[in-house]
């Protein structure tokens, strides 16, 4: 009986494993994403600068090669592990790895995350019903934040001539997250704020060990920072430096002129670096 009773136990232990094991959703063993750091960039002194310019560009998330920052916008903005570049950032900002910053205050006070949520939507309402009776009694509504509001991003970076390695390079500053939504129903006006902004370079930490989706390939394991820094996304250029306060290309130039006045800005920094060499 004894016997027995040891191989019993042998046959439970023996189908609790088997049925707790786990098996692979793939062939091959993929890298671990969670391991990358960002590339330390090299230190620029202000005397090796020869030429800089600061820009502002703007990424609408639904264009389709920014798909990979803009998907998956469902309600959770994450499939398994994989989340959406505004979702992996409002978890940062929960984790504390970084700061957000009002988007229209140039002082970096940063925002609590009971602001970052009103600022993407979260907010309490009060509206009357009317009962059974005839009566009318107050409701109160809760409105919670929508990441997937995000719909454009606004990247501030500056290029920069280093003459000490002979380089035209640009160097991300800010990423200001900008709101689409409605109110008042359907039929209301489509409306855009400016939601917060973060300082780009305290990020890059997070970005660069998160998998994003790379519509190319499965196999090729690509991460946010492999997107913003090997400049995988669409963009046009809606504000450079200038004399005029610094204003926006949509003040003074309407439809498809503002396209065409972003590319005569982002020609007139290539044929400044072409201009350099001697062929």
């Amino acid at each position: 009986m004894k016997k027995v009773g040891l191989l019993l136990m042998a046959a439970i232990v023996s189908l609790s494993t088997f049925a707790q094991a786990e098996y692979p959703d793939s062939p091959y063993d993929r890298p671990h994403t969670s391991d990358r750091r960002p590339i330390a960039l090299q230190h620029i002194r202000f005397a090796d600068v020869m030429w800089s310019k600061k820009i502002e560009r703007m990424l609408p998330l639904r264009e389709r090669m920014n798909h990979p920052l803009y998907f998956p916008n469902n309600d959770e903005g994450k499939i398994g592990s994989r989340m959406s570049f505004t979702k992996l950032t409002i978890e940062g900002l929960k984790n504390g790895y970084f700061y957000a910053y009002d988007a229209m205050n140039a002082t970096a006070i940063p925002l609590t995350e009971a602001d970052v949520n009103a600022k993407l939507g979260a907010s309490v309402d009060t509206i009357e019903v009317e009962t059974a009776e005839g009566d009318y009694v107050q409701q109160v509504i809760e409105n919670k934040s929508d990441p997937t509001s995000i719909k454009f991003l606004i990247f501030r970076e500056e290029w920069m001539l280093d003459k000490q390695r002979s380089i035209l390079e640009p160097r991300i500053m800010w990423i200001t997250f900008i709101r689409e939504y409605t109110r008042g129903g359907e039929d209301a006006e489509v409306r855009k704020s400016l939601a917060f902004k973060i300082y780009y370079p305290s990020a890059q930490a997070l970005y660069a060990r998160n998998e994003v989706f790379n519509p190319n390939s499965d196999v090729a394991a690509l991460t946010f920072y492999d997107i913003l820094m090997k400049r995988m996304f669409s963009s046009f250029i809606s504000k450079e430096s200038n004399q005029y306060n610094d204003r926006e290309i949509n003040t003074y130039m309407l439809g498809i002129e503002q396209l065409y006045e972003a590319e005569r800005i982002k020609d007139e920094i290539f044929r400044f670096e072409h201009d350099l060499w001697e062929f």
